[in-house]
């Protein structure tokens, strides 16, 4: 299992740090198009890395009908601590509202359309896989909830390089952590992440609104 979740979490790097990889396109919409195919070549390794999870014993997991409530509730939570963490981190601490990291995803799906299957759908589940079930799930059995959702969530905000909004990525990890540590399904949070995704998204290329998602920051 350990050597597995190292191939993955590897696997994942690669993806993330594809587009420095010399020969990768640069700009325009065949950039986009490009990243958008190695997040689902990712997802399908993976996935395949994934298979022999099925045969293990699983621990305790919550019953269906309240894992899909944990589901629903969990997106409207979700944009709710979003909110009002923005609201603390500018009126409190002083920093800017608006996210140059959102902004720039937001330029890449204008760009290329294909793009925003992989920042709402596949970039949400590869996420969660690698800082939910590998680094929180693994890191919880040796030091605890409270610790393994610190750590996780630091470098889930970290991994983000949007350092004037870590506060804001760092509370949205922490709340996936606790849904993943109730629910003990890993899809319920991949759910979540994913539903949240999708919506800015839309509302971003549908709605032109300047600062449209300023009060809204990226998991990607």
């Amino acid at each position: 299992m350990v050597l597995r979740y190292i191939l993955i979490v590897l696997v994942y790097l690669i993806c993330f740090i594809s587009p420095l990889i010399p020969g990768f396109p640069k700009g325009g919409s065949s950039s986009g198009d490009a990243y958008a195919a190695v997040f689902f070549l990712t997802l399908i390794i993976v996935s395949l890395l994934l298979i022999p999870e099925r045969r293990l014993a699983r621990g305790p997991v919550a019953s269906i009908g309240e894992s899909i409530a944990w589901a629903i509730c969990g997106v409207f939570i979700l944009f709710v601590l979003q909110i009002a963490t923005a609201l603390i981190n500018s009126l409190i601490l002083g920093q800017p509202i608006s996210s140059q990291h959102t902004q720039d995803v937001v330029q890449m799906t204008r760009k290329a359309p294909l793009f925003i299957f992989a920042v709402s759908i596949i970039g949400p589940m590869l996420e969660e896989i690698v800082f939910r079930k590998i680094l929180f799930g693994s890191l919880k059995k040796g030091i605890g909830f409270f610790f393994a959702a610190l750590i996780s969530s630091l470098i889930f905000a970290a991994g983000h390089f949007d350092f004037s909004h870590l506060l804001i990525y760092v509370v949205i990890g922490f709340f996936l952590c606790y849904a993943y540590h109730k629910t003990g399904r890993i899809w319920v949070t991949m759910f979540m992440h994913a539903a949240m995704n999708a919506t800015v998204v839309l509302l971003s290329l549908s709605v032109h609104i300047p600062n449209t998602t300023s009060w809204i920051h990226w998991f990607m």
